[in-house]
């Protein structure tokens, strides 16, 4: 047997409800559900912070359908980190005291939960994480304490707070961003990239000297397809033409040219589709709507918080477009779910998105409203062009890419570093 485990501790974590259904959580998830068909012999496991170890969990298919049985609702309190990349003297006396009681607390809920899982024993191991750096090295650093031998192939999603950042800037984010994806890539054998871009800007990051030297990069893109969900619909879908975003917010994401676009319609008298925000709920973004110069396209706006994702499949299948205006990306999943629904995607015209959606996808400037504005007029005025689009990519549907494909050429990566070790 393969001693190659699949960590789930991302899952573990957001078991208690307070994280939605999407994002990296997502990703961790599905590709646990394809490798658990795709590879007998991996197994998976999570970190628990009460016990400071790994133990195993023993998915489990019925009538077609995966249960990875990951204990539910169980808290462990991890935020407060054991590794800081900052000096704070007086905060690195206490840590191991605080440290201390919130281990109490952490083994009286797990014990609590009476969880019947087995402590897997990680010396030989080859570990797989495609989670958040910050619960890999919580980990990493547990694992040392005891003095396993292991080896550890990360996968990471993106280095969006290296870009910009200068001594002067420095904060406690950044610096433990930067700390966290430096113990990563030490202890990595071989690292996954989601996208060539998220690939160059880590290469690009090692090369001036923020990370530190890199072993192997392998760039495995994520997907454009979207699962049908199976929970009952939930929310009202618009009866009106509207435009859709997921997960948009203020900053990187971009949200604000869209708003400053459905404008530049109104002042002109076009039409102004709907823009419905779905995702979790953000003040300040609807803070932001209430500036006195959005008056007139306020009530345009629909928040729908959290879909479920038989609603999620329900938005972009109506939708006229999914617009993805972000400055920055390590993939982009909401352009290429797009797709898969069939709906057409309209992003920023930045480098990860043409991964993403390829030909298929209509792009603009990200500090252009005005280019926004003309193609959301496209699309509503031209139904040969929108029509046209659609059939595209209906016709292309057959070469998006799925969970399944993550999965396996995940698979070969680490099939890979096995193989190599072997031989030497």
């Amino acid at each position: 047997m393969a001693n190659v485990v699949y960590d789930l501790t991302e899952a573990f974590i957001a078991s208690t409800g307070k994280f939605p259904y999407y994002g990296i959580l997502r990703v961790v998830e599905e590709i646990a559900v394809e490798l658990y068909q795709l590879d007998p012999d991996l197994r998976f496991v999570m970190f628990s912070y009460a016990d400071d170890a790994f133990f195993e969990i023993h998915p489990s298919q019925s009538n077609g359908r995966i249960n990875l049985n990951i204990p539910q609702g169980v808290k462990q309190f991890h935020h407060l980190r054991r590794r800081h990349y900052n000096k704070n003297y007086i905060r690195d006396a206490l840590l191991p005291l605080v440290h201390m009681g919130i281990r109490h607390i952490n083994s009286k809920n797990w014990k609590r939960a009476r969880l019947d899982l087995t402590e897997l024993d990680m010396n030989g191991k080859l570990l797989v994480s495609v989670g958040r750096p910050k619960h890999m090295v919580a980990a990493l650093d547990a694992l040392e304490r005891t003095g396993a031998r292991y080896d550890f192939i990360p996968l990471l999603h993106d280095m969006f707070p290296l870009h910009g950042f200068t001594p002067e800037d420095r904060n406690r984010f950044n610096l433990n961003f930067i700390g966290d994806n430096c113990q990563v890539i030490k202890r990595a054998s071989r690292i996954i990239a989601i996208s060539e871009f998220t690939k160059s800007d880590t290469q690009g990051f090692s090369r001036d000297g923020l990370l530190p030297a890199l072993p192997e990069i392998v760039t495995v893109p994520l997907v454009q397809e979207c699962r049908e969900g199976n929970e009952p619909p939930v929310q009202h879908i618009p009866d009106d033409p509207y435009i859709l975003a997921v997960g948009a917010t203020l900053g990187r994401k971009n949200i604000e040219v869209v708003f400053n676009a459905l404008l530049l319609l109104k002042e002109k008298n076009a039409f102004v589709p709907r823009f419905v925000l779905a995702g979790a709920p953000r003040k300040r973004v609807q803070e932001y709507l209430q500036q006195d110069r959005y008056d007139s396209v306020r009530s345009n706006v629909d928040f729908i918080p959290n879909p479920n994702q038989t609603d999620l499949v329900r938005l972009y299948k109506s939708a006229m477009a999914l617009v993805l205006p972000s400055r920055i990306e390590g993939w982009g999943l909401p352009a290429g779910e797009a797709l898969w629904t069939g709906t057409p995607a309209v992003c920023s015209n930045i480098p990860v998105l043409y991964e993403v959606c390829g030909e298929l996808g209509l792009y603009f400037d990200p500090n252009r409203p005005d280019e926004l504005a003309q193609i959301i007029e496209r699309l509503h005025q031209d139904t040969e062009f929108s029509d046209g689009l659609r059939a595209r990519i209906a016709r292309e549907a057959a070469r998006l890419r799925t969970w399944k494909d993550v999965a396996r050429d995940i698979k070969k990566v680490y099939d890979s570093d096995i193989s190599e070790k072997v031989t030497i």
